[in-house]
């Protein structure tokens, strides 16, 4: 399902921002850094309470709790304590202390001179609370089924028997994250920095295996990666710009690289019948090394121009599996034992902008990425098939992949008058690549908005994009060479035209109500395209109010329609006369439509030393994919795919009551009611582990009902 949101608050700021295209935008605190330091000398506080979910029948727990811990019990949810003094500042942060989702944060100031920060925080994934299965893991990265296929094999049982055998678990992924930074002014002019970022992720996601369509088999498949970001950097700043030479490293480990599992429907290897293992490689280790220059130069009082460059190398080296696990097969000979794959990056960024009258803004903007590929081709005369059949390439190796992409931004604004703004903007976008079906793809953008700002409490913003891309040197024979329709195009490089139109419009006849509204059209055509994606279009509106009359009571409102839809087209067709034959040509035309409607209540102390929030969210989404066929078509009538549909209602409730200045306690509570519906993955669907052709972890898509609720207190000091 795709449910693409625009937020009115964004809109908001971009109109905001028009007024200044100029000014640099302010970048967000690194993770764990403090970004205000207007808290008492010395303030702690201290969340704690008991929280409870009662669900409803049948409801799924891990969909409500995807992302989050919301185990019934004791937390300690929002620990707080800082110390400030005229040149330090200390601050220690702790969230949902023992839950899956807990985060930790530690920052220390000293004004001037040094910052550290310290952040530790978890992501839960709840992938399934009824997932079942009959693999165990035997080792790390093993998974068998006993004997179970020694009897399927020798037709002592069906495959049926994986439904008696398999176990339920919880399907659970973990991703815990430490960040640590600091930042060292040596001198007046010089700066110095070092940061470090390690995330793990461990335990099991939905994976897939396969021994061709007869055989298909889901698994849970191992996680066990760790990836450690690193970075120096020293930075020297004058009167009249500023110089910065840094390394930045990203080191990517991952404990299993190999997935073995047991075929369910054989023991024994055998040429034909197939093997009675699989076996898939998983992510491999690889090293990124990265070197960067950059600087900024004050040119007088209007104008500034800033450079970047960074070389890096990219690599990988593991060992490579052979072609089969089948010990009934000849494996064709490996060209080389391990991947040997390397790149080297090149990247590049150049901007000027100036204001040479106080109406007119001028910015230009270079950017390049070249990827160079210098992996060795892989030879590879002959291949195995679905573990059965040794069977000639025909492309004879790999494709060692290689592009550069440059763009080229040139932007301007005018502002005749206080409350007037116009902007025109340009891009040209250039890719060179290789071994794709055309050589060079160019996309021209062109940009025009205007914004008008305080006049009669009415700010409008209007924005239209037309961009066109095109490609060059199209090699067709290299889709025919791969079996595919010469006039098939991907859709990340086919010609296409777009036109998009935007507008946000903002309304407050009085300070204390305001209206908002916004619209967008997106038209994109491939009108060169035989077979992929031919048409791509989306609109919508929003439309919401504010109403503030006091400090004391707020209320909000929007609600926004979203549309989206798209047309494909391809052939049924095997090798021979069929490949040529349009009367086997078929479409699917895909809809997907989003109602979404958000409101708030802000009630404060309407009533003596009580606090009390309200907040409704209603999302109502569907797809449905319809499938055509030519008016003089040869192949059988479509069967065609019931619709699909998600809803969520969620109301959140919030009062806090402050007994003494020190001392406060609150309820929470929550509900949520999510209504599903997905032909794919439906209880009803996947009613067995074991179905035709296909080993389940029964993983499905249901409704919930639930009902959450904190009692708290807070302690401050």
């Amino acid at each position: 399902m795709r449910t693409m949101r625009f937020e009115l608050a964004a809109a908001c700021w971009l109109l905001a921002a028009g007024a200044a295209f100029g000014q640099q935008a302010t970048p967000p605190p690194e993770p764990g850094q403090n970004s205000s330091l207007t808290r008492p000398a010395d303030e702690g506080t201290v969340d704690f309470g008991f929280r409870a979910t009662a669900y409803g029948d049948e409801s799924d727990r891990a969909r409500y709790q995807r992302y989050r811990d919301l185990r019934d019990g004791v937390f300690v949810d929002g620990f707080r304590w800082s110390k400030a003094d005229d040149r330090h500042f200390w601050e220690l942060r702790a969230n949902r202390v023992g839950y899956r989702d807990q985060d930790y944060v530690a920052n220390y100031n000293r004004f001037g001179r040094l910052k550290a920060s310290f952040a530790f925080s978890q992501i839960p994934v709840f992938f399934s609370d009824v997932s079942r299965t009959a693999y165990a893991t035997a080792s790390p990265g093993t998974l068998t089924l006993g004997s179970a296929p020694i009897l399927v094999q020798g037709g002592a049982a069906t495959s049926a028997i994986y439904n008696t055998l398999a176990t339920p678990f919880d399907l659970r992924l973990t991703r815990s994250i430490t960040d640590v930074r600091f930042a060292y002014n040596a001198t007046a002019n010089l700066g110095l920095s070092a940061w470090l970022k390690n995330i793990q992720k461990k335990g099991e996601q939905p994976w897939a295996g396969t021994f061709g369509f007869s055989n298909a088999v889901e698994l849970p498949g191992p996680v066990d990666t760790r990836t450690t970001d690193l970075g120096v950097a020293a930075e020297w700043t004058g009167a009249r710009g500023s110089a910065r030479v840094g390394y930045d490293g990203s080191f990517f480990s991952n404990n299993i690289t190999t997935l073995v599992w047991d075929n369910p429907l054989r023991s024994t290897d055998s040429p034909t019948a197939g093997p009675a293992h699989g076996r898939e490689s998983l992510w491999p280790n690889s090293d990124l090394n990265t070197g960067s220059i950059s600087g900024l130069l004050r040119l007088g009082e209007a104008s500034q121009a800033t450079a970047f460059v960074s070389l890096g190398t990219l690599s990988q080296n593991d060992a490579l599996i052979p072609y089969t696990i089948n010990t009934a097969l000849a494996p064709p000979a490996l060209d080389r034992a391990t991947a040997d794959a390397s790149a080297r990056l090149t990247a590049t960024a150049l901007t000027f902008n100036s204001r040479p009258a106080p109406s007119i803004w001028l910015n230009a903007r270079f950017r390049s990425y070249d990827f160079d590929n210098r992996t060795p081709e892989f030879h590879v005369a002959n291949t195995v098939a679905y573990d059965t059949s040794v069977a000639a390439f025909a492309e004879g190796g790999t494709s060692p992949y290689s592009f550069t992409r440059r763009s080229l931004d040139l932007e301007g604004s005018w502002t005749p008058v206080v409350h007037g703004a116009l902007r025109a903007a340009y891009t040209r976008e250039t890719v060179d690549q290789t071994f794709r079906t055309f050589d060079n793809t160019t996309e021209n953008t062109l940009r025009l908005s205007a914004d008008g700002t305080g006049v009669h409490g009415m700010t409008v913003r209007a924005v239209y994009e037309h961009s066109e891309r095109t490609g060059s040197g199209l090699d067709e024979q290299s889709l025919d060479d791969i079996g595919e329709q010469a006039s098939l195009r991907q859709f990340d490089l086919s010609n296409r035209k777009v036109n998009r139109f935007s507008t946000v419009v903002l309304f407050a006849p009085t300070s204390s109500l305001s209206f908002n509204g916004t619209a967008f059209v997106v038209r994109d055509t491939r009108p060169d395209t035989g077979f992929g994606l031919l048409d791509n279009q989306g609109d919508g509106v929003a439309a919401g109010a504010d109403y503030v009359p006091s400090d004391k009571l707020s209320l909000g409102a929007v609600y926004q329609f979203e549309r989206y839809s798209t047309l494909q087209k391809s052939r049924q067709a095997n090798p021979g006369a069929q490949f040529d034959d349009p009367t086997r040509d078929w479409t699917t035309s895909g809809r997907d439509h989003a109602h979404t409607l958000t409101a708030s209540a802000d009630l404060l102390k309407l009533w003596p030393k009580t606090d009390v929030r309200f907040t409704y969210d209603y999302v109502h989404a569907t797809s449905a994919y319809v499938y055509a066929l030519t008016a003089d078509t040869t192949l059988p009538p479509v069967s065609q795919l019931p619709e699909l549909f998600n809803t969520r209602n969620r109301l959140t409730a919030d009062a806090r009551y402050t007994i003494t200045p020190h001392v406060g306690a609150g309820v929470v509570y929550w509900f949520e009611r999510y209504e599903i519906d997905d032909y794919a993955f439906n209880p009803s669907t996947l009613n067995a582990v074991a179905l035709p052709s296909f080993i389940s972890l029964q993983a499905t898509y249901r409704p919930y009902t639930a009902n959450t609720v904190w009692g708290r207190m807070t302690v401050s000091w």
